[in-house]
Parts: C-alpha cells; sequence; structure tokens
C-alpha cells in the first residue's frame, strides 16, 4: 500500500510541478515547505514564437568621448603596427633571417615576401597527418618556368619524381609532400 501511495505522489508531483516545492521526495502529497505561489504554467523565452516583443531599449551606460586624452598613448603603443616597418641590413640576423637580395629581380619569375618579409612556403597536413602539401604563393611573372625548375630541384635533392600542382590564377605551386625546409633553401640561394 505505501509503494502505490509512493507512486501516486510521485506522480503528482510530477504532474503539477510540486517538485521544486517538495524536496527529499517525502510522500506527503500537500505539504508545502516554503510559502509562496504555485506556478502550474511556466513561460519559455527560448525562441522566437514565445518571446515578448522588446520594447525600446534605454541606454544602459553613460559615456563621454574624449579626443586626444593622454591616455590614448599607452593604448596605441599596443595596437598593431599600420606598416611592418624596415629591416634594417646588418651582416646576419640572430634570428636566421635572410633578406632578399637584388639579384632575384632580373629572373623571369619572382616570389615575393609577404608583409612580415618572409617566404610565402607553407605546410598543409589534412586527413589526420597523412596528406603533406608544401604550398608557395605569391609567385609572379613566369609561373610555368618556375615549376619546371623547381622540380628539377627537388627531383635533384630528394633523388624522385615530386608531383607538383600549378594554380596560375590563384599564383601558387602546391608540391606533394613535406618539402619547406628544401624550397626554402632554394629560394634563399635564388634571391627570393
Amino acid at each position: 500500500m505505501a509503494t502505490v501511495w509512493r507512486s501516486q505522489c510521485a506522480f503528482a508531483r510530477l504532474l503539477i510541478g510540486k517538485i521544486a516545492q517538495n524536496p527529499n521526495n517525502s510522500p506527503d502529497l500537500c505539504t508545502k515547505l516554503f510559502q509562496g505561489p504555485i506556478s502550474v504554467t511556466s513561460r519559455n523565452y527560448s525562441n522566437y514564437a514565445n518571446s515578448p516583443f522588446i520594447e525600446r531599449i534605454k541606454e544602459q551606460y553613460e559615456y563621454d568621448i574624449i579626443k586626444n586624452p593622454p591616455e590614448w598613448a599607452y593604448v596605441e603603443r599596443l595596437l598593431p603596427f599600420d606598416t611592418i616597418p624596415v629591416v634594417t641590413p646588418k651582416e646576419n640576423y640572430p634570428s636566421g633571417w635572410i633578406p632578399p637580395r637584388e639579384e632575384a629581380v632580373h629572373l623571369p619569375y619572382f616570389v615575393s615576401r609577404t608583409k612580415n618579409h618572409e617566404l610565402p612556403i607553407y605546410l598543409n597536413i589534412t586527413y589526420r597527418g597523412m596528406r603533406k602539401i608544401t604550398k608557395i604563393k605569391k609567385i609572379e611573372g613566369d609561373i610555368w618556368l618556375l615549376n619546371d625548375t623547381l622540380k628539377a630541384h627537388l627531383k635533384e635533392t630528394a633523388g624522385k619524381y615530386v608531383e607538383t600542382r600549378v594554380h596560375e590564377l590563384g599564383k601558387f605551386i602546391e608540391v606533394k609532400g613535406d618539402y619547406v625546409n628544401v624550397i626554402r633553401n632554394w629560394a634563399h640561394s635564388k634571391g627570393f
């Protein structure tokens, strides 16, 4: 008899919504442990159809706009540069960076540097590390001649035929495999 009474109480609490008012799963159905209104229906504003219309929103915060305050100097030093500063020429750099040489301009093809003065040679790894493709971007001039010379250099260095794909409109070449260091050293030797 007690089992039936408890199941009826549990069903009634679920139906009426008295689980919050009746903690500890006590068997007496109508005992309120705290005073307050019992909400039979609740509003759910989680979707557009049930949410009320929004009235005109008041400004939450009042603020003043001040031009050229003295504090702006502290903010300006945190902002990124509009342009990357020109590199001062040295004999060698501690990071191992190599500047471009003037003789590369006279070649029929050219690989221009990025805005950070780096070579645009990247490695794309896909399929959980199973597919590696080296990408050379920002190519100007005769891209097909660059592809042929690069293929010949990779065949000589790697000792095997290497697949490449030329995207003429996108101005980039994709090489199948991880040849970033080999191509970077070749580009430095050419003066790019």
